[in-house]
């Protein structure tokens, strides 16, 4: 019944895909029996103004059903569909027309992206996985070196790091997929958008995926392996397409905590700040950062206030001290989602109240 929680749990977002898309345009039109039959790969979900999410879930209209598959799992849903003038029905759930739209080869299904799957040459999915693994691989965002436990390396452009990944080829419907996904903790979670592999030669491969919040062909093309040392990253997003502006980000997981708490925090900052002398600088000075599932914390911002929350800005002296010294606590408990206590990043807040230079309250 996957999809229809997501169904009933899109109501209210209505009027969010209405002002992301607008009218309708002369390519544009409301789904329809007609327009909607074959297949068609879901592949993000469009959840803030230019923020998506990787979704990984094969779309099937035929005649009056829909089937739904997650392109990582063998189970396949279906579902009974009626079309009528103003509504869509799914089974006995009914849900306005309006927020179902088809633009040529693109479909918006409630916040859902997709686009039909592309006719392609057969691909033999054992020959692609030795060519993956015969050479490193560089697109427009950087260089991939796969490997054999099907881990993955990613050296994004410009930089002497790497991060850790994992793949897994998936072959459905005579069609090829990349998928992209896990971390340094896991290999079954924490998706990346979903490529369907269109040919294959030895020194190149097309594939199709989701892109900058657009759909577009990819070339990989065969490189040199990096002369230069290449290392780790210190700090790697489990998921990274969190999102400081997407709610469930900023306050679905629970239990982030910095080992020996706050009081330990307040402790640290007793030690190490040094108020400057004769100041009469005061104001609310906030840091933001995300611990990541390891527990390691990185992508610090700063922002500062008055006490009526009008923004202002700290002399150097006091700001980069507080930023500095957040920046050294490393010591924190990863949160946990909710649904399945799998250790996720969040989001975390501290905030310093400051009288005259001094720091006199610190809270989350």
């Amino acid at each position: 019944m996957k999809i229809i929680s997501f169904l009933k749990s899109s109501i209210s977002l209505s009027l969010l895909i209405v002002v992301v898309y607008g009218c309708n345009t002369a390519e544009e039109s409301l789904l329809n029996k007609e327009t909607a039959q074959g297949e068609w790969l879901i592949q993000a979900a469009h959840l803030d103004n230019g923020f998506y999410r990787p979704i990984t879930r094969q779309l099937t209209f035929k005649g009056d059903s829909v089937h739904l598959k997650n392109l990582s799992s063998e189970n396949k849903n279906s579902y009974k569909l009626e079309f009528r003038q103003d509504s869509l029905v799914f089974d006995t759930l009914v849900f306005p027309i309006r927020r179902y739209r088809v633009n040529g080869d693109k479909l918006y299904f409630g916040k859902w992206l997709a686009h039909r799957v592309i006719p392609s040459d057969p691909v033999d999915i054992f020959r692609f996985k030795e060519l993956l693994l015969s050479s490193y691989w560089e697109n427009e965002k950087g260089v991939f070196h796969f490997e054999k436990d099907y881990k993955v390396k990613y050296m994004p452009k410009d930089t002497n790091t790497y991060l850790r990944h994992c793949f897994e080829l998936v072959s459905y419907e005579d069609k090829v997929f990349l998928l992209k996904k896990g971390n340094q903790l896991a290999c079954d979670r924490d998706f990346q958008f979903i490529e369907q592999v269109l040919s294959v030669s030895e020194n190149q491969i097309e594939v199709f995926g989701f892109v900058d919040g657009d759909y577009k062909k990819i070339t990989y093309n065969t490189t040199a392996k990096p002369q230069k040392n290449i290392d780790p990253v210190s700090f790697q997003l489990c998921n990274p397409y969190i999102n400081k502006n997407y709610p469930v980000d900023r306050y679905y997981g629970k239990g982030t905590e910095y080992n020996g708490g706050l009081y330990h925090i307040r402790k640290i900052f007793a030690k190490t700040y040094k108020a400057p002398e004769d100041s009469e600088e005061s104001g609310i000075f906030q840091v933001r950062f995300v611990v990541n599932c390891e527990g390691k914390a990185g992508m610090f911002e700063k922002q500062a206030f008055d006490y009526d929350y009008n923004p202002k800005e700290f002399s150097d002296t006091i700001s980069n001290q507080i930023f500095e010294i957040t920046k050294s606590l490393q010591d924190w408990v990863p949160g946990r989602n909710q649904r399945n206590n799998e250790v996720i990043d969040t989001y975390i807040y501290i905030s310093f109240r400051i009288k005259d230079g001094k720091i006199i309250r610190i809270y989350p």
